[in-house]
């Protein structure tokens, strides 16, 4: 059976983001009709998901009553939450109605990025730049990893902690690189492999090392490392859209786009 690059690139994020179900005992990946519900075991909407599972195939196809599925789940636990949209896996009229039908559920707008997948890195465009690359392999690192997700990417640190820090998620195909400059951590990507695809998530740099090709030497180096570890033929990323230029440079194209909607209560 033909996988679509856009089902490589959606499939790859649903494992992504089961990571965070190992942030607490409570944490889980509840399986609903046609959706994933992954609960972090923590009231941060940003870590709690809800990703299709199945197609909508037309205006019948039960799209809000899969959001009222997802709501009703995510309300009992008393989680806000978020719902990554797959523009792929909805038809047109179903996409063209996405934002209302989100608004009646309470779920508010935050960003439409698209997804990206390359076959192959293409050649690097500049000499590699004199970083050291180590893996996140134990607790001090996962508190290094943990705090650089706070800084560049604004969250608070005690959530970014709560997420990053317990060893239970760290579980088999999973992993995060940090990149250092004359010893200082600056730049970080995640890592996961399902399906013979690579993703990369959590990528980005301090503001003061930014736009220097930090990042892009990190994702090479984190490539090589998980070629030699587990088989894949794909890499996948959703991209900012910052960080577009520099993943078509690599090789990337789009190839979907998401809409992500986060709870506007909880």
């Amino acid at each position: 059976m033909t996988v679509e690059p856009f089902q490589l690139v959606e499939r790859n994020l649903r494992h992504a983001m089961a990571f965070y179900a190992g942030a607490h005992s409570r944490g889980e990946v509840c399986e609903l009709p046609g959706v994933a519900a992954i609960n972090c075991g923590w009231n941060y909407p940003v870590f709690n998901s809800m990703l299709l599972t199945a197609a909508v195939p037309g205006p019948g196809g039960g799209l809000a009553e899969r959001i009222s599925a997802a709501s009703r789940y995510f309300r009992s636990h008393g989680m806000g939450w978020s719902y990554w949209a797959c523009h792929d896996l909805l038809d047109a009229p179903t996409l063209r109605h996405l934002r209302e039908t989100c608004f009646q559920h309470g779920l508010e707008p935050v960003v439409t990025a698209p997804g990206m997948c390359a076959t192959a890195f293409a050649p690097p465009q500049r000499p590699r730049l004199p970083l050291t690359v180590r893996e996140v392999d134990d607790p001090a690192s996962r508190l290094a990893f943990a705090h650089l997700v706070s800084v560049i990417f604004e969250l608070p640190f005690q959530m970014t902690m709560h997420m990053y820090s317990a060893p239970e998620c760290w579980r088999a195909g999973y992993a995060a690189f940090i990149g250092y400059v004359n010893e200082r951590p600056v730049t970080i990507a995640m890592v996961n492999v399902i399906d013979g695809c690579l993703g990369f998530y959590s990528v980005g740099t301090l503001p003061s090392y930014r736009r220097q090709g930090y990042a892009e030497t990190l994702m090479r180096e984190a490539h090589t490392v998980m070629k030699n570890r587990l088989p894949f033929d794909s890499c996948v990323l959703q991209s900012s859209t910052v960080g577009r230029r520099l993943y078509e440079q690599m090789g990337f194209r789009e190839v979907t786009r998401f809409s992500v909607f986060r709870s506007s209560s909880g």
